[in-house]
């Protein structure tokens, strides 16, 4: 069952995750040339400038961390992979997975069609901060998860 508790928990990991996967990937891109941002990039899609873009990326970026937590928290108590260490790889794995998805769509689709032109060249450490930047992201949900009495 889950409880308003566990949805607490769950927002918490989210936050948590995706504090954690902005610090990888900020480390992964300082590898290379500037890329712009990934909060930025992510609000212009939305406001189709520089404008507002941080403000409103960071309220896209930050909802959709709450609710990819809450979904991962609900896949690992439906799987009964809540305990140290079956949440832990199990959050990894889900970040895995969503990070493919993420990082191909971002390079084949997204990129191609984004309206700021500093956005639609992708290079291979864009893909590979996004790719691991997720599986951190799952892996912080899942250790939290594990931790707290979900």
């Amino acid at each position: 069952m889950i409880t308003a508790e566990a949805v607490f928990y769950a927002v918490m990991a989210g936050l948590l995750g995706a504090g954690a996967m902005r610090l990888a990937m900020r480390l992964i891109e300082r590898a290379g040339p500037p890329t712009g941002g990934m909060v930025v990039a992510l609000g212009s899609l939305f406001t189709r400038s520089r404008e507002n873009a941080r403000l409103t990326g960071n309220g896209i970026y930050f909802s959709a961390a709450v609710v990819f937590g809450i979904l991962y928290m609900v896949l690992m108590v439906r799987l009964g992979l809540t305990a140290w260490p079956h949440a832990f790889f199990a959050g990894a794995g889900f970040g895995f997975f969503h990070g493919l998805v993420v990082s191909f769509g971002l390079t084949w689709v997204i990129s191609d069609n984004h309206p700021l032109a500093e956005f639609r060249k992708v290079t291979p450490l864009v893909f590979l901060s996004h790719f691991a930047g997720h599986i951190v992201f799952g892996a912080v949900v899942g250790l939290v998860i594990a931790i707290l009495p979900v």
